[in-house]
This record gives structure tokens, C-alpha cells and sequence, in this order.
């Protein structure tokens, strides 16, 4: 047999071992998205904090535009999902209870803080608000995640106000949660994407 015809069969088995090896590999991505919550962006115990005292486990569904669930997306489901906390019922007659949202998206620029918001600090550009807070990822984390139209990438967080009631309307402390929480999704998203500040 002439070697010449074994040449291109040796190629094609190492660039599958290659490509095999490369998408098996562990990554930071791949690891936190197993192990935490919202496509890897909280832990289970950061995700209970904001809460409307009511108890009952904590839920998560990862929903895209169109309602089926961050599985339904060939690629990477970050910008297309919102991620839903959730609280069951004691009964489980009547579902969930939602806490309060979590979503990220590319943006060029913060919107405006309202009223009584406090700047997020920790070197890092945003607010947290008494029902919405908002904070910019790392600068480089636009192009790491693939969007070159923007110039940053939001992570956007909406309590939802059967959190706010449950909490006797005490802002104080809700919005130390609120801190506490999207800045783990910030700091976990730009450990995913290693663009991290």
C-alpha cells in the first residue's frame, strides 16, 4: 500500500482527537454553569437572598424569547435568556412565587439611576436601585462575549414586588441583597468569559 493515501487519514483522526479534546476540556464557562444557577452567574445560596420571607425552595427558570427554556438555543443562551428566581409555595397548589429577575444584554452605555439609588462601587460602573439595579460587566467582557456592536455588556436585576411587600418595604436591606446578588452574577459572568477587570 502506497503511504502516500495513509497520510490524509492519519490527519483527519488527530484533528478529531483535537477538536474532541478542546470541546471536553474543562472551562471556566462549563464549570459554572453546572454548578451554579441563572446560565452560572449565582450560587443557590446567593440566589435565595432576595426573597420575600415566605420561605419555600428556590426555583429557576432560564427562559428565552420564546418561552422553551435556555435548552432550546444552539449556542451560548446568555443574551437570549431572562433568568426567573422563584420561590415554591408551602402548598405547591399555587406554583411559584417570583422573586425577581435576572438578564444580561450589550448595551453602549447605563441607563440613568432613579431616585434613591446607590453607585454599585467595587470598581465597577452601575446602580442599585430600590427594584432594579443595573451594572456594567468588566470593559473587555463585549468582546470576549462575542458582541462588537456594543460597548458593554448590562447585567440587569428586577425585584419583583412580592419581594419588596414581603420585605415590609424595608429598601435598606433589600437593596444590600440586591448588591450582594448582582455582583456575584457580574464577577461570575466575567470569570465565565475571563474578562474579568
Amino acid at each position: 500500500m502506497n503511504k502516500k493515501y495513509l497520510v490524509l487519514p492519519a490527519v483527519l483522526v488527530v484533528a478529531a482527537a483535537v477538536v474532541a479534546t478542546v470541546r471536553l476540556w474543562p472551562t471556566e464557562l462549563r464549570t459554572l454553569r453546572e454548578q451554579n444557577l441563572c446560565l452560572g452567574m449565582l450560587t443557590e445560596r446567593t440566589a435565595g437572598l432576595l426573597q420575600d420571607g415566605m420561605g419555600g425552595a428556590v426555583r429557576v427558570d432560564e427562559s428565552g424569547p420564546d418561552g422553551s427554556g435556555s435548552g432550546a438555543k444552539a449556542s451560548d443562551p446568555v443574551f437570549s435568556t431572562v433568568c426567573f428566581v422563584n420561590r415554591e409555595n408551602a402548598d405547591d397548589k399555587s406554583g411559584m412565587r417570583l422573586q425577581y429577575t435576572l438578564d444580561v444584554r450589550p448595551a453602549n452605555a447605563l441607563n440613568d439611576p432613579p431616585k434613591g439609588s446607590t453607585p454599585v462601587g467595587g470598581g465597577l460602573k452601575g446602580w442599585v436601585g430600590q427594584r432594579q439595579s443595573e451594572v456594567q460587566a468588566p470593559d473587555g467582557c463585549a468582546k470576549e462575549m462575542g458582541r462588537t456592536e456594543a460597548q458593554y455588556v448590562t447585567v440587569t436585576l428586577k425585584v419583583s414586588p412580592v419581594a419588596i411587600a414581603g420585605r415590609d418595604w424595608d429598601y435598606a436591606s433589600l437593596k444590600k441583597d440586591a448588591r450582594t446578588v448582582i455582583l456575584e452574577a457580574v464577577e461570575n459572568l466575567a470569570k465565565q468569559y475571563d474578562c474579568a477587570a
